[in-house]
């Protein structure tokens, strides 16, 4: 009996260095113990040392990419093709499944797929200045049919694609030529945020409704301002809530994609939430965060 109890002493002792060692904060590798065949003696693993300290892995700094939602017009929604089925019958697609598509190709084999997402009109004149699609994938002709139904392959998808999905040749923004001028007179609302979120901060993207034919330029830089919250809560359409006078600089706002009637431009400073119908206007002074 009291070899027995000595036996599962040493054991309990054994196993609690063992123990200690495994879980001490400081050691780079394995540490083992292991008792021998007699009980008597305890054999020691440690780890081995290295000559030299492991490569660094250089981490680059990683900026955000700004990424504007595609902007079609009104004709180019009408004509685009459209998914109607697949062959075998699924609902929802991805990349290297078959579609057919029915509509006039005009010659083109690869083709973007888009979702209609937001049609977008101008908060004082009510014009509507463009149609937001959700790009979805891209596609390219398999083979075409005689009857007006296509035969394609998914070659690339960041979401599900259903039946009723569109087919567009990418929008191409406009060709802007003019010089970006730091004293440009620009007087443009918010009308869109990309994501669907209500609320807009930094590192965000958002639609104004000017463009190319209002001298608005890829590169230039429009101080934004937040509707105050007792407009807000006043105004009963987008031209009145406009009406309250800025009060002071909420963020700016880079231009980084235009198009004819809309532009896109990545929020690179804000002290304060936007919403759609805010103002963003050609700043008079230094952007400074309050």
């Amino acid at each position: 009996m009291p070899r027995f109890v000595a036996f599962w002493a040493r054991f309990l002792k054994n196993f609690i260095i063992a123990a200690v060692l495994l879980l001490s904060p400081g050691l780079s590798g394995a540490v083992a113990v292991t008792l021998s065949e007699d009980d008597e003696t305890v054999v020691w693993l440690a780890p081995a040392v290295r000559p030299s300290v492991l490569p660094q892995i250089a981490q680059g700094v990683r900026h955000p990419v700004p990424v504007a939602p595609l902007l079609i017009d009104t004709v180019q929604l009408a004509q685009a093709p459209r998914i109607v089925a697949t062959p075998d019958r699924r609902a929802l697609m991805g990349k290297g499944d078959r579609i057919v598509v029915e509509g006039d190709l005009h010659g083109v084999a690869e083709f973007r797929i888009v979702r209609p997402s937001l049609k977008l009109r101008d908060p004082l004149s009510g014009e509507h200045l463009g149609d937001e699609v959700i790009p979805l994938g891209k596609t390219v002709l398999r083979r075409e049919g005689a009857g007006g139904a296509h035969s394609f392959i998914i070659t690339s998808s960041t979401q599900e694609i259903t039946p009723g999905d569109l087919l567009i040749r990418d929008a191409a923004p406009v060709a802007n030529s003019i010089a970006i001028r730091s004293g440009a007179t620009v007087d443009a609302r918010i009308i869109s945020i990309a994501g669907g979120v209500v609320h807009a901060a930094q590192n965000q993207v958002v639609g104004i409704n000017k463009g190319g034919r209002d001298n608005v330029a890829a590169g230039m830089s429009l101080a934004l301002y937040a509707t105050p919250e007792p407009h807000r809560a006043a105004a009963k359409n987008a031209q009145q809530q406009a009406s309250g006078p800025p009060e002071h600089e909420s963020g700016r706002l880079l231009i980084f994609r235009v198009y004819d009637r809309v532009s896109y431009g990545l929020i690179t400073g804000s002290v304060e939430a936007l919403q759609v119908g805010d103002k963003a206007l050609a700043p008079s002074t230094e952007y400074t965060p309050h």
